[in-house]
């Protein structure tokens, strides 16, 4: 049975943080940053952060949409408004697991959660407590190759040590076989602290984190059927930078950390490989054009907003332009043939009153010819 929705007395506009007249791509920004904060999977166990998580999903679905935003000016909120949280796929049947894995080999991506075991299991690891599960400890630089079950979780524990925090440390988690996981980072008291959902590159999928003194970018899996299905209109050059976040530099404190892979295959298990790595000074020329780059990127992603609204206006204008001349194409097509008519019914006017005087055969009659 699906959970009863949220009574959601707040403006839509103001849960979403954006002005009535806010375009696609600032609702679209503001949500996106929203939902990171309050999802599920970042807030286990903390009701207000689902509820709020409800209340701007359902804000959004409702605002994204024109014709639905239209209603909403025009007689608020409808009592028939959907909201969408994550899957928890553990609680799915067979058929439903079928049915996600179809979609999500069709490229259409289907957000689920971690499941309570696993985030149960999480919370044992770092109180000391026992459980089901057993941490690998992983050695730094070395790789650690394994499986996991759908909708299960490998945990792993890496050792921070002060000299990893001069140039930080990155986690690397890729699969060959192109499964679908996630990589997960827990904090103190075993709540979850970092997600990152893998994404597909050309021969793996891939998920990594990296702790560094720098700011660096975040930016999703591009899923080009996602934005056919939200905006049709938009070109997809527009969207590749929809997701892109400049994050704060952060570094890993020097103690013991737990993660997991958490497999997320909707009816496979997951095989993967695992690096824990600290960085050194040889990665500082790619680190700092890692900078560069993503410092260019996001100065691109606020010039391609602007870019999009003028590109807006001008297809309209051209939309409106191509009606225009359909309109005056047949204007003046009609035009041309009243003239033509006009013309003609002149000289068939003018051409009437000799008429009398031509005989049939097409010869004036002469004198002789009345006898």
């Amino acid at each position: 049975m699906a959970p009863a929705l949220p009574d959601i007395t707040e403006d839509y506009y103001e849960l979403l943080g954006v002005d009535k007249r806010a375009t696609e791509a600032e609702i679209k920004a503001s949500f996106r940053k929203l939902a990171l904060k309050y999802h599920p999977d970042r807030n286990p166990g903390d009701e207000k952060a689902q509820e709020q998580f409800k209340k701007i999903s359902i804000a959004y679905s409702v605002i994204s949409d024109p014709v639905k935003r239209r209603n909403y000016d025009v007689s608020g909120p409808s009592s028939s408004q959907m909201d969408f949280d994550g899957f928890d796929v553990s609680e799915l049947g067979g058929v439903g697991r079928v049915f996600g894995a179809l979609f999500s080999k069709l490229g259409v991506p289907i957000p689920t959660q971690i499941s309570t075991k696993a985030l149960a299991q999480a919370r044992h690891l770092a109180e000391g407590t026992p459980c089901e599960a057993t941490p690998t400890l992983l050695e730094p630089g070395r790789p650690v190759s394994a499986y996991v079950g759908k909708q299960e979780a490998a945990f792993y524990k890496i050792e921070v040590k002060d000299e990893y925090r001069e140039k930080g440390v990155s986690i690397v988690c890729k699969s060959l076989s192109m499964s679908k996981f996630k990589l997960v980072l827990f904090d103190k008291e075993g709540g979850v602290r970092l997600i990152h959902e893998s994404q597909k590159r050309k021969s793996c999928t891939m998920a990594s984190m990296f702790f560094v003194p720098q700011q660096i970018a975040n930016l999703e899996e591009f899923v080009p059927i996602k934005f056919h299905m939200e905006d049709r209109e938009t070109p997809l050059t527009f969207h590749y930078l929809d997701t892109l976040e400049a994050q704060a530099a952060q570094l890993l404190d020097p103690r013991a950390h737990y993660l997991c892979v958490y497999g997320d295959n909707w009816l496979n298990q997951v095989k993967y490989s695992i690096t824990f790595l600290p960085l050194s000074e040889k990665c500082d020329e790619s680190m700092n054009g890692i900078s560069l780059a993503e410092s260019a990127l996001i100065l691109k992603k606020t010039e391609m907003n602007t870019f999009c609204d003028e590109y807006k206006e001008a297809k309209r204008k051209y939309e409106a332009a191509v009606v225009r001349l359909k309109e005056e194409d047949k204007l003046l097509n009609d035009l041309l043939k009243t003239r033509e008519q006009l013309y003609d019914t002149v000289v068939n006017t003018a051409q009437e009153r000799f008429q009398t005087d031509i005989s049939p055969s097409g010869r004036q009659k002469s004198f002789f010819g009345l006898f």
